[in-house]
């Protein structure tokens, strides 16, 4: 039986859009193991976890350094990121990847973390004073350990998570990265409310940004993953306490602000800067030390975070554009590499460490995905990505058949107990897209599913889109289709340099969807052969280019549906 139909939600402030509110939290995730994925997400997945098990020597990277303490241990900066690896290896066994085989892996390397746990509590490479990241490292410790207790009920680990926490305390730490999702993680699972105000009264978690900035020399806010990992804490924390005052919404609130304008990139990325390459960076240039992958990582997170408080499908549009794009395009198509930055108007680099944040927040998130497709309503559910996967519930069985994001349908076939409200995100660039043959306006599209099997065809049109460029990139255009942004690869082109800086993109023809990306008339002039077909291949591709190009038709093409073109001028600045 198929039915459709379109329930008016209520328009989000100031969005122009459909955004549904439900209850006190907008969305609410389901639990993990309700969740099976394939398609190209399980595939990244399972590469991720083959990885793991299979290729790296985790004994030599990240083990010997627990097991023999040093005062300058041997590792890039002074940071294992020993907890985040294994907070990511808990993750992966959660959602079922690498089967039995990553389940021992993770009860063997926790235990003997555990092993090397001091009279004090200390899980530490240092054999001295602590250096200035061994908090931050334990911080994801502790996020493992809980989380295995939380889904395996491992007591020990949950043991060892209260006695470094408590060595933390005592010790009066610092706030650093992680530690206050950690203690609430803690609090939260042992009851200890000590937890909970250390981060209120030591931490300032419920203060404004400008009160973090001054806490935080190092980083501060100007850094970017900082800020969006500030913000995911005060959104935890208002769950976890019921709390919600303007101090804890604000810095939500602007970093939202901020992504959706000059400061995100076209693939998703938003950090930058000549030196350090984290910070905020309205620029657009694009090139060397930009877009940091902790930052993709965090973002995406915060942005499934932020949907469970407000029901804005922009964030689900934010989500695609980052994971297709700049988060893909972080691991190589064997899954053995990552890069620390993605840069989008150059090739980038391959980053040679495993044991530092950019690769280990990849591995974690990687593991998070399944999380942010399907949320609970009241009473029923929403699809926030399309890919081929299962949601079994209880009272509901829903199917996704798709080849999204390189298909414009998609199947859902749902088994249905009871009748209950279907609420599908329809993204912001689609503005043609149907549901059972029903018009379907960007925002959120309700429906009313009966009992017994039920089958929605949502087809979601992808043309060939012109995105005009901004700042440094001004004058330029590049290719999307659908959530999918595509660059130039010079090998697969045969492009000489030279003849890469001089390539124009004669959109006064056609351009030509094929199986291996988009296909469009180039002009490279003062060349022997000025007119050239190229080939316009996805940004995740691992041998891309450039993305951004001048067109022969100046001015044609239309502005990002995502990202608007300018901030107010009183609030353009790196830090405050």
């Amino acid at each position: 039986m198929e039915q459709h139909a379109c329930i008016p939600s209520t328009p989000a402030s100031g969005s122009g859009r459909h955004c549904a509110t439900y209850g006190n939290w907008k969305f609410q995730p389901f639990a993990p193991r309700a969740v099976r994925l394939g398609g190209e997400i399980r595939h990244r997945m399972d590469l991720t976890g083959e990885k793991i098990l299979h290729h790296l020597d985790v004994e030599e990277l990240f083990v010997r350094h627990f097991r023999h303490r040093s005062m300058k241990p041997e590792v890039p900066g002074g940071f294992a990121g020993y907890g985040m690896f294994l907070d990511a290896v808990v993750k992966a066994a959660i959602h079922g990847i690498g089967g039995d085989e990553m389940l021992r892996f993770k009860t063997e390397r926790l235990a003997e973390l555990i092993d090397t746990q001091s009279e004090d509590g200390a899980i530490t490479i240092f054999s001295g004073p602590p250096g200035y990241w061994d908090n931050h490292d334990q911080a994801y410790m502790i996020q493992a350990f809980v989380l295995d207790y939380r889904h395996y009920g491992n007591e020990r680990a949950l043991q060892a998570a209260l006695r470094l926490g408590n060595f933390l305390i005592h010790r009066k730490t610092s706030v650093n990265l992680g530690l206050e999702t950690a203690f609430l993680m803690l609090a939260e699972a042992s009851g200890d409310r000590r937890f909970s105000a250390y981060c209120r009264d030591i931490f300032l978690l419920d203060q404004t940004l400008d009160v973090y900035d001054r806490m935080t020399p190092v980083n501060g806010v100007a850094h970017v993953y900082t800020w969006i990992a500030r913000c995911l804490a005060q959104l935890q924390y208002r769950q976890l306490t019921g709390s919600d005052t303007p101090q804890l919404r604000a810095g939500t609130e602007e970093l939202f602000r901020r992504v959706f304008s000059n400061y995100s990139s076209i693939s998703g990325s938003c950090s930058g800067g000549f030196y350090w390459g984290e910070l905020w960076d309205d620029t657009q240039i694009g090139l060397g030390r930009w877009g940091e992958t902790c930052v993709s990582a965090y973002l995406l997170r915060c942005a499934a975070k932020y949907l469970e408080f407000e029901a804005d499908p922009r964030l689900g549009d934010l989500y695609e554009r980052i994971l297709y794009n700049a988060f893909f395009g972080a691991q190589s198509e064997d899954g053995l590499r990552q890069r620390y930055f993605i840069p989008f108007n150059e090739p980038g680099q391959w980053y040679d460490h495993e044991t530092y944040c950019c690769p280990n927040n990849l591995r974690r998130m990687m593991f998070e995905l399944p999380d942010a497709v399907y949320f609970r309503t009241a009473g029923g559910i929403a699809v926030n990505l399309y890919t081929e996967s299962t949601l079994d519930t209880p009272t509901v069985t829903l199917h996704q058949k798709t080849r999204y994001p390189e298909s414009e349908t998609v199947e859902l076939t749902i088994s249905a107990k009871q009748t209950f409200p279907l609420t599908l995100r329809i993204p912001g660039w689609c503005e043609h897209a149907t549901v059972n043959g029903t018009p379907a306006s960007p925002g959120w599209f309700s429906m009313t599913i009966a009992p017994g099997e039920t089958v929605v065809r949502l087809c979601l049109p992808m043309e060939v889109r012109q995105i005009r460029g901004t700042m440094a990139q001004t004058g330029r255009i590049a290719l999307m289709r659908g959530p999918l942004v595509y660059a130039v690869e010079m090998e697969r082109n045969r492009l000489d340099p030279h003849a890469m800086d001089l390539l124009t993109v004669d959109n006064t023809q056609p351009f030509e969807l094929t199986k291996d990306g988009i296909e469009t008339t180039c002009l490279i002039p003062n060349q022997d052969h000025p007119v050239k077909k190229v080939l316009f291949t996805r940004f995740s591709s691992e041998k891309r280019t450039r993305t951004y190009f001048p067109a022969t038709l100046a001015g044609t093409g239309e502005n990002d549906s995502l990202f608007q073109p300018s901030l107010p001028p009183e609030r353009v600045n790196r830090g405050k």
